[in-house]
């Protein structure tokens, strides 16, 4: 019996997954054995040129296991979306194939100037960065229609729109604004890079001067771009919460803007420590340095359970109360999820707010490995985050809807379920609300 187009196309699929996890790990093979061999130079312009996406596509393969598991649970989490965006939401399978067509690009390019830069060809190594940000730019805007064209093209829409905070707030414009804040380090990383591209074929001008056998300081981590960068996203989620409490009146969006703005001095001291840190010197504004850590972990920490989880603590009434003494978080009757998963998504949401406490330990600082784990730990912190805030945007939707309020219209907050299916059997709630209208989202996130 002849298979089906559908077959045909499903098989085809499924070799181009496998050849591409093969190339992938060639890539890997590949770095491991050139980096060790390669000069100082070379192992320190290949953090500079290709760190920085590490954690970005770690956050891609994570929101697309985020979509298999919240189809997995039946939890409707598009709901959060309006109609208009609902249509351009992939599929994990979909967010998965993407995924790995963008970590073949990025390893292919990182093996590729490890290895030229190994072997003496510094020149062919320079164009390595190039091509791997221009295809990686292509992702998004590339016309042609591969790789889910319309919603490659939704998602550049959703980022301009983010970049340029001067329009009323969507679910899509709020969700990928957060998304960012915990991708602050890549943004820094990402200005560095581009700074030295900018300058020239560093690699071959670090040879030509005879400097190849020394690590580089190609752009100063204290430049003024860099730091911009390393803030832009907090900068964007602070006007945002200015345009949502000017276009809803919710006063709350005030307090929200005022956590944003005490990441503010958090970073900048955070980037000045680390250059005394590394340096073995003693910081003189080490005690304004951890107090600004503590009041911004300490408030994020809040906002993140009792507002943006919507779990009742010191301003909702419900909690609960220990040794009667100490008030815990609680849970509303309608969660979704088995107790465990919230006890598990507080507490190591607790810590993973407080990663930055490693710099308090000898010199872990100094080394680029710790530097990238504390990224990649952020970013599977947002994962976490990012289940039960759709489940309270959910909650507030189904809310609305009962009391005859637009679904779409208002505030725009909620998370969801956890990870790898641990611990995240619902409890009654299946998260499905009636559809909304093609009104224009309004995010007030109290």
């Amino acid at each position: 019996m002849e298979r089906t187009a559908k077959q045909h196309a499903g098989a085809a699929s499924r070799r181009t997954t496998v050849a591409l996890f093969t190339w992938c790990s060639i890539c890997c093979l590949s770095l491991l054995y050139f980096t060790p061999r390669a000069s100082y130079a070379v192992r320190d312009l290949l953090l500079v040129y290709f760190q920085p996406m590490v954690p970005v596509v770690f956050a891609l393969w994570l929101w697309a296991h985020n979509v298999q598991r919240f189809h997995a649970l039946g939890i409707e989490y598009d709901m959060c979306f309006s109609a208009k965006d609902r249509k351009y939401l992939l599929s994990s399978g979909e967010l998965y194939r993407i995924a790995l067509w963008l970590t073949a690009v990025c390893l292919t390019c990182a093996a590729g100037f490890a290895s030229m830069g190994a072997l003496g060809f510094y020149s062919l190594a320079d164009y390595m960065p190039l091509l791997m940000y221009f295809a990686a730019a292509l992702f998004v805007v590339a016309p042609a229609n591969v790789l889910d064209m319309p919603s490659r093209l939704f998602f550049g829409e959703t980022l301009q729109r983010v970049l340029v905070p001067v329009q009323e707030v969507t679910w899509a414009d709020f969700l990928m604004a957060d998304i960012a804040t915990s991708l602050s380090k890549s943004s820094a990383d990402l200005c560095k890079a581009a700074l030295t591209l900018l300058a020239g074929p560093a690699l071959h001008s670090l040879v030509t001067a005879g400097a190849a056998g020394a690590a580089p300081r190609v752009v100063d981590p204290l430049a003024a771009p860099v730091l911009f960068a390393m803030c832009l996203p907090y900068i964007i989620r602070f006007a945002q919460c200015l345009i949502v409490n000017r276009t809803t009146g919710n006063r709350a969006q005030l307090l929200n803007a005022l956590k944003y703005a005490t990441a503010f001095p958090a970073l900048v001291l955070t980037a000045i420590e680390h250059e005394y840190h590394v340096s073995g010197l003693v910081y003189p504004m080490y005690d304004w340095w951890l107090g600004a850590m503590f009041v911004n972990s300490l408030y994020s920490y809040y906002w993140d359970l009792e507002m943006d989880w919507d779990m009742p603590w010191l301003a909702q009434p419900g909690g609960q109360t220990f040794l009667r003494v100490l008030k815990l978080p609680g849970l509303k009757s309608d969660s979704m999820f088995r107790k465990s998963w919230y006890v598990w998504a507080a507490l190591s949401n607790l810590v993973l707010r407080h990663t930055w406490a490693h710099r308090l330990i000898g010199k872990l600082e100094k080394h680029a490995t710790v530097l990238l784990v504390m990224a990649l730990l952020e970013v599977f912190r947002r994962y976490q985050w990012t289940y039960i805030r759709v489940e309270t945007e959910l909650r507030k939707l189904r809310i609305r809807a009962s009391h005859g309020h637009l679904p779409d219209m208002g505030q725009r907050d909620s998370d969801g379920a956890g990870p790898g299916g641990s611990g995240l059997v619902g409890a009654g709630a299946s998260g499905t609300v009636p559809p909304p209208t093609d009104h224009p989202i309004v995010v007030t996130q109290d």
